[in-house]
C-alpha cells in the first residue's frame, strides 16, 4: 500500500472523540496464527538454541512495543540475563516453553501487555498506554495495583511442547468496531493505524525468527473475521507494516525503539518455507 494511499483514507464508521472506549472483549473463536517444531530434530535445534531465540523475541517485543515481557524489562546484558533464568526459580526447568512462561508469569498467571495509542473521553487527544485489558482500558499499571482479571489482552501468545499459539482477545487493531458496545459501526482507524502495522510487522519479524531458530509449519486459521489475514490484520483491506509509515508520523505518534531497537534476522528458511508451500498448492 503506497504512503500517499495511506493518507487519503476514508472510512464508513462514525467518527468519535473516546473511540478506545468502544474496543470489546472478544469471548469467542478468532483468527489465530500457529508456529510449529513438529521433527524431533528441530526441536532439539531451538532447545540448543534457546537463550539467542529469546533474547532476539525480547528484543522484537521491545523494538514494535508488542507482548512486552513482564519479567524482563532491562535490554542491557539481555543474554547474560536471559542465561540466567533456569536459577532464578525452582520452577523453571530446560524447556524452552517453561522459559517463555517465565518471561509472562505474574501471580499464576500469564500477563501480556501491550503498548498501544488509546483515545480516551477524558482526553480527545491520542496518547500510548501500556495495555493490559482493552475492554475496560487497564493499564499495566492499573493491573499491579488491583491484581484484577487480564481478560481481553489486545493480543496473547501461548507456548505448548512444541509450538507457539498467537491470538487477540479484543477488537483493539481492527479499522471498524461492531460490536455490542455500540448501535452503530465505529470509525477506529486513528488509533487502529498506530497500532495495528507494528503488530503487523512484529507478526511477520516474529514468524521469521521461528524459521530461523528452526520452525517446520506456519498455520493461520480463519475462524470469525474477513479482516485477519495470514500476513496480520487488514487496514483499509489492505497490509499495512509499521516501516511504510513510521517516517509519515508526527513526531508525538511515533514509537521510537522501532528505529532505536535493531534485530537481525534471517528469513532463508521462511521465503524456503513459503515457496514450498506454494508449489505444494
Amino acid at each position: 500500500m503506497e504512503k500517499e494511499h495511506l493518507k487519503l483514507i476514508k472510512m464508513n464508521g462514525n467518527k468519535i472523540n473516546n473511540v478506545s472506549e468502544y474496543w470489546k472483549y472478544m469471548d469467542y473463536d478468532v483468527s489465530s496464527f500457529k508456529i510449529s517444531w513438529n521433527t524431533k530434530e528441530s526441536q532439539m535445534f531451538l532447545e540448543d538454541k534457546t537463550s539467542d531465540f529469546i533474547c532476539s523475541y525480547i528484543l522484537l517485543t521491545y523494538k514494535y512495543g508488542i507482548l512486552l515481557p513482564h519479567n524482563i524489562t532491562e535490554l542491557t546484558n539481555l543474554k547474560q540475563v536471559v542465561n540466567e533464568i533456569n536459577v532464578k526459580s525452582d520452577s523453571i526447568d530446560s524447556s524452552i516453553w517453561k522459559k517463555f512462561n517465565y518471561l509472562y508469569d505474574y501471580n499464576n498467571n500469564l500477563l501480556y501487555h501491550s503498548l498501544l495509542f488509546v483515545q480516551k473521553e477524558k482526553n480527545e487527544k491520542i496518547f500510548a498506554e501500556k495495555i493490559v485489558n482493552a475492554d475496560l482500558l487497564l493499564t499495566y499499571e492499573d493491573i499491579l495495583n488491583m491484581n484484577d482479571n487480564f481478560y481481553a489482552e489486545p493480543t496473547t501468545i501461548l507456548f505448548f511442547k512444541n509450538y507457539f499459539f498467537l491470538t487477540f482477545n479484543a477488537d483493539t487493531f481492527f479499522d471498524e468496531l461492531s460490536n455490542d458496545n455500540s448501535d452503530v459501526i465505529i470509525d477506529n482507524s486513528e488509533t487502529a493505524y498506530l497500532n495495528t502495522p507494528r503488530f503487523n510487522s512484529f507478526l511477520r519479524d516474529f514468524i521469521i525468527l521461528c524459521f530461523e531458530y528452526g520452525a517446520t509449519d506456519f498455520e493461520f486459521d480463519d475462524l470469525e473475521y474477513e479482516n485477519i489475514s495470514e500476513q496480520g490484520i487488514l487496514f483499509d483491506n489492505g497490509i499495512v507494516y509499521y516501516e511504510d509509515i513510521y517516517d509519515s508520523l508526527p513526531e508525538e505518534h511515533k514509537y521510537r525503539p522501532f528505529k532505536e531497537i535493531q534485530v537481525e534476522l534471517d528469513a532463508t528458511n521462511y521465503k524456503r518455507y513459503m515457496e514450498n508451500k506454494h508449489e505444494i498448492k
